[in-house]
C-alpha cells in the first residue's frame, strides 16, 4: 500500500494537512518507531513530517514554566543548560535513551505519542507533573500527561490532532530530581523497571517538602504512586520516614503488576531502585543528607 508524504513548514500548512488527512494521517517527528511500524505492514495513508516545523523545536523558559517542542531530540534535552538546570530528572531520563544514534534522532514528543510502558523520558516527565498542548483543525485542548497516556500504545489524542507543546513547572531551589533505569544490559537496555524522584527540602527543619515519585514498566503506564509520596512529604528527613515511603510504593506497585511472569522480580528489584532515586535526588541538593540522620 503506498502513501502520500507530507512535509509542512508551518503550524498553518500543518493543520491544513490534518484537516484533509486527519482519519489517515501518521505524523513523523524522529521517526525512530514510526519507519518500524511502516515496515512492519502499518502503511498510513499519509506520512506528516513535523520536522521542519520551527516552532516544533527546542526548550525554552517561560518564566517559571518550562516548554519542550514534540521534535526536540534526546540528544538537545541531555545538553540543555536549562534542563539540566531545572529538570535533571529528564535530562538523565533522556541520556538512558537507547544509542547515541537513536538519542539523535528520537524525540521527546514521539517517546510520549508511542506510549510504551517503558519509554524512559516519560516517569520523568510525569514526575514533573508535565501538560501537553494538543492542536486540531477544530480547536486547541491541554491534557496532563498521566491523562494523556490511557494504555499500552494508547493515548487520548483524537484523529487530526498533534502534539505541539511540553510543560512543566521548573523545579524550585533545593530541589533534586533524578533517574534510575534497570535493564537487562548496562547500555541499550529497555527498561525492565524505572522510576523518577523529585525531593524537595528545608534544611533548617529538617523535613521533606516536595516528594513525587514515578514509575515505569511496571503497569501500563508510567504513572506517579501518590500514597507513597504524601508518606514522606511535609515530614521529617529520616531514614525511617524514607523507607516508609519506599515501602508504600512497593505496595502500590504490586497491584500493577499482578500475577504477570516478571512480578516476582519486579517486586524484589522495586524497592531498590526507587530508593535508589530518592536517595540521588535528595542527594543531588543535600549532600551526605543521610549523615545527619
Amino acid at each position: 500500500m503506498s502513501y502520500t508524504y507530507h512535509a509542512p513548514r508551518s503550524i498553518a500548512e500543518l493543520m491544513a494537512v490534518m484537516a484533509e488527512k486527519k482519519d489517515g494521517a501518521m505524523v513523523l517527528a524522529g521517526g525512530t518507531d514510526v519507519m518500524v511500524e511502516i515496515r512492519a505492514g502499518h502503511t498510513p495513508q499519509a506520512l506528516v513530517d513535523i520536522t521542519k516545523i520551527a516552532d516544533l523545536n527546542g526548550i525554552r523558559s517561560d518564566g517559571d514554566t518550562i516548554h519542550i517542542g514534540p521534535t526536540t531530540t534526546f540528544t538537545a534535552i541531555v545538553e540543555s543548560p536549562i534542563i539540566r538546570e531545572a529538570a535533571f530528572v529528564l535530562a538523565q531520563a533522556a541520556a538512558s535513551v537507547g544509542s547515541p544514534q537513536i538519542r539523535n534522532r528520537g524525540t521527546v514528543g514521539g517517546n510520549i505519542v508511542n506510549a510504551s510502558p517503558a519509554a524512559d523520558s516519560v516517569p520523568a516527565l510525569v514526575a514533573l507533573d508535565a501538560g501537553l498542548r494538543l492542536l486540531s483543525p477544530a480547536g486547541e485542548r491541554t491534557l496532563g500527561i498521566e491523562e494523556f497516556l490511557v494504555g499500552v500504545g494508547q493515548t487520548a489524542i483524537l484523529p487530526g490532532e498533534v502534539l505541539v507543546d511540553i510543560s512543566f513547572p521548573a523545579l524550585a531551589p533545593k530541589t533534586g530530581s533524578a533517574f534510575i533505569k534497570l535493564g537487562r544490559r548496562k547500555a541499550l537496555a529497555i527498561s525492565r523497571i524505572s522510576a523518577a524522584a523529585i525531593i524537595g527540602y528545608d534544611d533548617r527543619e529538617l523535613m521533606c517538602t516536595d516528594c513525587r515519585i514515578a514509575v515505569g514498566a511496571v503497569a501500563q503506564s508510567p504513572f506517579r504512586v501518590r500514597t507513597a509520596e504524601n508518606i514522606w512529604k511535609n515530614c521529617s528527613l529520616t531514614r525511617n520516614n524514607r523507607d516508609a515511603c519506599v515501602q508504600a510504593a512497593l505496595q502500590e506497585i504490586s497491584v500493577t503488576l499482578g500475577q504477570r511472569a516478571s512480578a516476582a522480580y519486579k517486586k524484589q528489584a522495586g524497592p531498590a531502585i526507587i530508593r535508589r532515586a530518592v536517595d540521588a535526588a535528595l542527594g543531588q541538593v543535600f549532600g551526605g543528607w543521610e549523615q545527619v540522620l
